[in-house]
């Protein structure tokens, strides 16, 4: 698809500020319930997708970011692990098999901020889906998102950098629109060496949707599928 957010643009350094581990359990309880076949969708560089394959799970990994998917196969193949990873809009998901489980882990569902995509995208899944199959889909909690979005420059964390001996500053900015529950704003990433001079400057826009739980049980609320 489209995506709302670039994330090829910080692909080199996601790793080192994407540290999340708080859902990984979760995910892997959940994973390793099933017998079958597990859909990861908006896998990224592997977060989720390395525990659940370590797990012993039979992960297939989509995602729209080519940049993000070649961080991801080089740590399965450094790892020795295997999975199976597709550059797909998922929005046109095409699988020629149904799968037990599918996840999108980490909010990534907010990116889609359009109603029709989120429809294409879940009827897509909804098709994909083994019958009984599940569908697991982590969301903003947006009482707790809305307390940073608010024009606001911060200073999300600072963080080892890429390079010897350079540190990677991370600030974020942003806004969200009430009529439509949309966030956007900016991300700034500042590499520093050891003497505190600026290296390297970058910057990426962000763009997601804060989905309140009344909208989001009629999204996902399942409906009867006519095999």
């Amino acid at each position: 698809m489209p995506n709302s957010i670039e994330w090829d643009r910080v692909a080199p350094f996601y790793d080192i500020y994407a540290q999340a581990i708080f859902d990984i359990p979760f995910f892997v309880q959940e994973a390793t319930k099933i017998p079958g076949d597990v859909l990861e969708l908006m896998a990224g560089t592997g977060r989720i997708s390395l525990p659940l394959v370590k797990a012993g799970v039979h992960l297939t990994c989509v995602d729209n970011a080519p940049e993000m998917l070649a961080i991801l196969r080089q740590k399965l193949a450094r790892e020795r692990l295997s999975a199976q990873v597709y550059e797909m809009d998922v929005r046109d998901l095409a699988f020629d098999q149904r799968f037990d489980l599918i996840v999108i882990p980490f909010h990534s569902f907010g990116e889609l901020t359009s109603s029709d995509d989120q429809k294409r995208v879940l009827a897509r899944i909804h098709e994909h889906l083994a019958e009984g199959g599940r569908f697991i889909c982590t969301l903003h909690n947006p009482s707790q998102r809305l307390r940073s979005v608010d024009g606001q420059l911060r200073l999300v964390g600072t963080y080892p950098g890429v390079a010897p001996q350079t540190t990677l500053f991370f600030w974020s900015v942003s806004n969200i629109d009430p009529a439509t529950n949309i966030v956007h704003g900016w991300q700034f990433y500042e590499h520093y060496d050891q003497r505190g001079i600026l290296q390297e400057k970058s910057m990426l826009q962000i763009r997601f949707a804060l989905i309140q739980r009344a909208e989001g049980r009629k999204k996902f609320l399942p409906s009867k599928r006519e095999d």
